[in-house]
Formats: structure tokens, C-alpha cells, sequence
């Protein structure tokens, strides 16, 4: 499931997750990467920043430490600490997926233009939260053990 997790989430960053459509000059499509790239080269680095970290950084991070406490041999001590930073993690999980949302009613509630969520956005929020349900499955093993 870790696996599938992560193919998910590397699709979910490149796929479009939203579409704007504006009254007269057509649509554009975004994904998680160009709305990173798109705002680094606008100079909104902190935004830019921001977005990378919640939609990129946490969730490969949270996979990552979960795949090193799944395939290691830890001790107890240790293997608590890393379930206590993927408990940390696990908060933050879905707050990119509700920006996205946010944004998309922003937008519908402007009479220029129109948003819509793309089929990306539900292959990201599916690799959450299948990630949300590996780390609640690795705790649980990690508890009886």
C-alpha cells in the first residue's frame, strides 16, 4: 500500500488538480508542480515555498519515515519516535488537498472567471489518505508488537 501510496501522490503532483477558466480568454489547467514553479517565477517565493513543502515535502517525508520503520529493524524507543513525527505529519496531511478547495470556491465567487477541480486532485487526496491509513496500520502492528 506504501507503494501505491507513493505512485499516487508523484502522479497527483503532476496531473492538473484544478482548471480556471476565464470569461473571454480561455482556460488553463494546473498541477501542484506548475503552481510551485508558476509562483517561484512570479517571485512569490514564500507561497511558492509554502505550497512545496505541505503538497511535496511533508507527504514523501511521512511515506518515507513510514517505509524506513516498515523495512528496518528499530528499537522500541526509536520506533516510538518516528510513530510520534508520523502522528505530527499525519495533522498536516490534507491541508494542501483544502487550499486547492479554498481556492476553487474563491475563484467560482469571482464573475470573471471559473474554477474546477481536475482529476489530479483526487489521485493526490487518494494517496493521502491511503498514506493516513498505512500509518494508522504500521501504529496499530507497531502497538501489538
Amino acid at each position: 500500500m506504501m507503494l501505491v501510496a507513493l505512485a499516487m501522490l508523484v502522479t497527483g503532483w503532476f496531473l492538473p488538480t484544478f482548471k480556471l477558466e476565464r470569461f473571454i480568454l480561455g482556460s488553463d489547467e494546473y498541477s501542484i508542480w506548475q503552481t510551485v514553479t508558476g509562483l517561484w517565477q512570479d517571485k512569490s517565493y514564500i507561497l511558492s515555498v509554502i505550497i512545496f513543502f505541505f503538497s511535496m515535502v511533508f507527504p514523501a517525508t511521512k511515506l518515507g519515515l513510514m517505509g524506513w520503520l516498515w523495512f528496518s529493524h528499530t528499537q522500541e524507543d526509536e520506533r516510538d519516535r518516528v510513530l510520534h513525527w508520523l502522528g505530527i505529519l499525519g495533522k498536516w496531511s490534507m491541508l494542501d488537498v483544502f487550499v486547492v478547495a479554498i481556492l476553487i470556491v474563491l475563484v467560482k465567487a469571482s464573475s470573471l472567471m471559473d474554477a474546477s477541480a481536475m482529476y489530479g486532485i483526487y489521485i493526490f487526496a487518494a494517496a493521502i489518505a491511503l498514506s493516513m491509513i498505512v500509518t494508522s496500520l504500521i501504529e496499530r502492528l507497531a502497538k501489538k508488537g
